[in-house]
């Protein structure tokens, strides 16, 4: 079985990739630590994905694929996935992406060769309205970049909040290459919301700069943000508790000290663990599929993913759940990033979720612990 990694080192979800990285690795090495897959180790080929504004991620992919990669871990982006899902599906090969969380895959023609490990953005966006409307939030400004992800968790979000009685003052999507944000940050402060939704990558912390020097800060409005830009590297070169009571949501479950600590071996300089759960269980995920189809044959492993994570008994880790799969044991996988249940279209039908503070020392892993919300369709 030859795994591949289509992961960000470059463009502008560059800080969500080491925690992938290393969760890709370490799942690897688990495997073969137990023995392996089809009696022979696990072979893994890293590589980067970009962003959309380049063609990395394909050049990443032909790579992969003279190479003979079987399953493809990536992107995170939703968008750069799209670049290349058609290509996997024409040479039959596995793509299984941590951290898309586009509505639009779930209805993508994929051949069944398409899985993820993050969940909908459908969910999100309720849980991010919820909390919302919960902290008293009566009217709000939703602010996106133009891409399906943007987009999606754009509608997914500001629909469920004006359900439930919020105001929607205004909607609105931006290029995130664009040199500077001026005009995005003034329709924010002339629109005088009481809070922000801010959807959006790296550039975010271009945009909250201009917020900030504009009297939009934290103290006086409220600022929420998603999981593709909330983190500690995001807040990195601010002045201390200029992020202090930003909220953020990211789709994870309780990430244990054991799991942070394998991680930290991989890779001692991470600072956050974004999608580090839901990597591993990709992978662990496909492996324990191809030893139940007896083949590395790729058609083979995704027809039996999504049992691998339902409707079995349950095991936690790849060697206790290959110990049932040799005895002839249905399993119901349960790793890092908990219950996963797929669907027939090859995703989360249910899924935790972060709600994660930022502390007076810009830190959202520091003193103020996450609250976890659930959510399932």
């Amino acid at each position: 079985l030859h795994i591949g990694s289509v992961l960000p080192q470059t463009g502008n979800l560059a800080f969500l990739g080491p925690p992938e990285f290393a969760a890709v690795e370490l799942a690897v090495n688990d495997i073969n630590a137990a023995g392996g897959v089809l009696g022979k180790d696990v072979l893994l080929t890293q590589g980067d994905s970009g962003d959309t504004s380049t063609d990395i991620a394909n050049q990443t992919v032909d790579a992969g694929l003279a190479a003979g990669v079987d399953a493809f871990i990536g992107a995170a982006s939703s968008g750069v996935s799209f670049t290349f899902i058609d290509k996997l599906v024409e040479n039959c090969k596995i793509h299984f992406s941590p951290a898309n969380t586009s509505p639009d895959f779930t209805t993508y023609d994929d051949g069944g060769l398409y899985f993820r490990t993050a969940p909908s953005d459908v969910l999100q966006g309720r849980v991010l309205a919820d909390l919302m409307i919960e902290e008293g939030v009566t009217n709000a400004v939703f602010m996106a970049l133009q891409d399906p992800y943007g987009e999606g968790l754009l509608k997914y979000s500001s629909e469920p909040y004006a359900d439930q009685g919020g105001e929607v003052l205004d909607s609105f999507t931006y290029d995130p290459t664009l040199a500077t944000f001026d005009a995005e940050v003034d329709r924010v402060v002339s629109a005088d919301p009481e809070a922000l939704v801010l959807i959006g990558f790296a550039e975010s912390a271009q945009i909250l700069t201009g917020l900030f020097e504009n009297g939009f800060t934290p103290d006086v409005k409220k600022i929420y943000l998603v999981d593709g830009n909330v983190g500690n590297a995001l807040a990195e070169g601010f002045e201390p508790g200029a992020f202090s009571g930003i909220k953020g949501t990211l789709p994870a479950a309780e990430t244990t000290q054991e799991f942070k600590d394998a991680l930290m071996a991989v890779d001692p300089e991470l600072v956050d663990f974004s999608y580090a759960p839901e990597s591993y269980d990709a992978v662990v995920i496909t492996a324990l599929a191809a030893a139940i189809a007896g083949s590395d044959n790729p058609g083979a492993v995704a027809a039996q993913i999504n049992g691998v994570t339902r409707d079995g008994e349950k095991c936690t880790t790849f060697a206790d759940c290959m110990a049932l799969v040799e005895a002839g044991t249905d399993i119901d996988y349960d790793g890092p990033s908990g219950p996963q249940s797929f669907g027939p279209e090859g995703e989360p039908t249910e899924a935790s979720f972060q709600i994660l503070s930022y502390d007076e020392n810009n830190s959202v892993s520091g003193d103020i612990p996450p609250v976890y919300k659930f959510a399932s369709i």
